[in-house]
């Protein structure tokens, strides 16, 4: 049986293919949301991803330094003078992830570790959700406000799986920058996928974990649906429905601390 995070792979898989059937060449060549990407781009980037899976190319994520960095240079790499197959590349190669990650995520291999270079070690059963999150950003964030294009909608299964590997890349991936954290904190976000996690730094490791808000130093509440946006830094968490109660200065530090990948 599928994982709920796997389900929801699948279900935005089929939500990119049924949101980009139709684009044309001048649609595939406007600027996306994400800077110096075409939208065409952005598509080949989901494409890299999804391929790395079932490819030797899977070595240079694992190992690298820089995923930003690495992301630009494979799409710069690939990056094609026609856009004729960029639909049909993603369609095979996100079908084939998708199975992989169906054998991948069976009981007892899900819990083996892996590094995503300086995201931090994550067990093998949080992969899907990554590509949920990443699928799920850049049509949304990134393709959709470039065409000038309503999103598709969402639901509860892929929201949580984003809010997974969001959370899960938060405690593996800035043990450094909130490094100075000395009090819990407490993350409430409303909505599809929604739940409150408490931030806490202890012996040498961020935990982020779901809990309560009662007894953290301060409590930072928003929408489930904007956190991809700020926590990215596609949005300043100022601009958004976000609110600080508590330290509000605390609240505040965690926040411009927070940059996720």
């Amino acid at each position: 049986m599928s994982s709920p995070h796997l389900l929801a792979m699948r279900d935005e898989r089929r939500a990119v293919l049924e949101f980009c059937r139709d684009l044309g060449a001048q649609e595939w060549a406007a600027p996306s949301a994400a800077p110096g990407w075409s939208v065409g781009d952005v598509l080949l980037h989901m494409t890299i991803t999804a391929r790395a899976l079932v490819t030797p190319a899977m070595a240079a994520m694992l190992t690298t330094r820089d995923v930003e960095r690495l992301n630009d240079r494979l799409v710069d790499d690939r990056r094609s003078h026609t856009t004729k197959y960029l639909l049909s590349d993603f369609s095979a190669w996100s079908a084939r992830g998708c199975r992989a990650l169906a054998v991948l995520t069976v009981p007892g291999p899900s819990l083996i570790r892996l590094p995503l270079g300086e995201l931090g070690w994550h067990p093998l059963e949080i992969l899907p959700a990554m590509f949920v999150f990443d699928w799920h950003t850049h049509l949304r964030h990134d393709i959709a406000p470039a065409l000038d294009r309503p999103p598709p909608a969402t639901d509860p299964r892929r929201m949580t799986a984003v809010m997974a590997w969001l959370t899960a890349l938060l405690a593996r991936s800035h043990r450094e920058a909130l490094s100075w954290l000395d009090a819990p904190v407490a993350l409430t976000l409303t909505g599809p996928g929604g739940g409150t996690w408490r931030i806490e730094h202890r012996a040498g490791r961020l935990r982020v974990r779901p809990g309560q808000a009662a007894g953290a130093a301060a409590h930072i509440a928003g929408l489930t649906l904007e956190f991809p946006q700020w926590s990215t830094r596609r949005m300043p968490w100022r601009a958004c429905a976000v609110a600080v109660t508590g330290d509000a200065e605390l609240g505040a530090r965690v926040l411009d601390s927070i940059k996720l990948v």
